[in-house]
């Protein structure tokens, strides 16, 4: 259901989408309806009642038509909403979660600052107390759904000092609140249909009953979440390449130089099976270590492993796509311009190559007595 889902109704609003740099939703309605958006949450809920996999399977789907849309998917299912489900009190999973299911409404996570993206720990927004409220003040940038979104997870410090893994916590905004306001979306390179932008957070009030989880927890709740967001990101690379490898595959045998179909080139067929071997070896780690998610091991090497992996050989099947399409792939008539602008976000986003190998690199290093 997912694959025809996402080849009829996903392709036929990606143009628009695009072009418009916004969700469409109609859309996410008919995907809540569907059970698309929360399939691996309590079916008391809303959700499908499945494992955390059936959400890899569709973000995989997804991104192989539209990686835009999937990323802004990933901002309010496996961010926004998955942190309602682990933390919220049952008053918030009603009142946040359920609507979120049902795609009426668009969650999103601002962690990200002008000062500081990877450095999360470094985080400027503060939050006082003021009797049983919060007085919270920051600003946030390059956070995915913030111009659309209607509740907005926000990270502030209350205690501690910078850099201390004590003393953040998450405050649930909701769109119209006296001090909160979002730019309008950025121009970027790629994943356009997915809105990014800044939030501006002035002295906002938080009541005590939108305060996710415990006061002083947000950095823990962060880290232990860290690991399941960089595998899922591995099914978003995965349905990139999967889609470069279609496309330049049917394009390589229609495509005719010098009286042969390009397909019968070795060097062609060198791009098509460095495709094809790459986008295997990552599905394979990929469902690996879902298991092993599922299972609630720690997966923190192997989920910076995939990481680091399967964007570098999504921007590399897209970079080849495009050198087979020749010409015609740098075009924008043809799709894997788009793919190739979509697969460098994720060299980038939810922590850098550079980032994941230091991650590998200080784990293994604590296997041999040192880090």
């Amino acid at each position: 259901m997912a694959r025809r889902f996402m080849e009829n109704e996903v392709a036929a609003a990606t143009p628009e989408m695009e072009a418009t740099g916004m969700l469409s939703m109609e859309l996410m309605r008919e995907m809540g309806r569907l059970g698309l958006l929360g399939t691996f949450f309590p079916e008391k809920y809303g959700g499908g009642g499945f494992t955390i996999t059936s959400r890899a399977i569709v973000s995989e789907e997804m991104a192989r038509i539209n990686a835009g849309l999937d990323i802004s998917i990933f901002a309010d299912i496996v961010l926004f909403a998955r942190a309602i489900a682990r933390h919220g009190t049952e008053e918030q999973k009603q009142k946040y979660l359920e609507p979120v299911l049902r795609g009426e409404k668009i969650g999103s996570m601002a962690i990200t600052e002008p000062k500081g993206g990877s450095d999360a720990l470094s985080a400027r927004s503060q939050a006082r107390r003021d009797g049983d409220d919060y007085i919270v003040n920051g600003h946030k940038i390059f956070i995915t759904n913030s111009p659309v979104a209607d509740f907005i997870l926000v990270i502030a410090r209350t205690d501690g000092k910078d850099r201390e893994i004590n003393g953040g916590t998450w405050f649930i905004l909701e769109r119209g609140v006296d001090g909160l306001s979002t730019s309008k979306p950025f121009e970027k390179l790629g994943m356009k249909s997915s809105p990014t932008g800044e939030v501006f957070i002035d002295n906002v009030r938080v009541p005590a009953e939108n305060i996710l989880g415990e006061v002083n927890r947000g950095f823990y709740y962060l880290m232990e979440s860290l690991d399941v967001e960089r595998v899922l990101e591995g099914a978003s690379n995965i349905g990139i390449a999967q889609a470069c490898l279609d496309a330049a595959a049917k394009y390589a045998q229609e495509r005719v130089v010098f009286g042969k179909r390009i397909s019968q080139y070795q060097l062609i067929q060198e791009k098509i099976a460095e495709m094809a071997t790459g986008i295997e070896l990552s599905r394979t780690m990929l469902y690996r270590l879902m298991r092993a998610v599922e299972r609630e091991e720690v997966v923190t090497c192997e989920a910076a492993m995939l990481k680091l992996y399967s964007s570098r050989m999504a921007v590399q099947a897209s970079s080849d796509a495009i050198q087979i399409f020749g010409g015609n792939g740098y075009m924008e008539e043809y799709p894997v311009a788009r793919y190739y602008r979509d697969a460098k976000h994720h060299e980038i986003g939810a922590g850098t190559t550079e980032i994941q190998k230091i991650i590998i690199a200080r784990e293994i290093l604590k296997q041999y007595g040192s880090a």
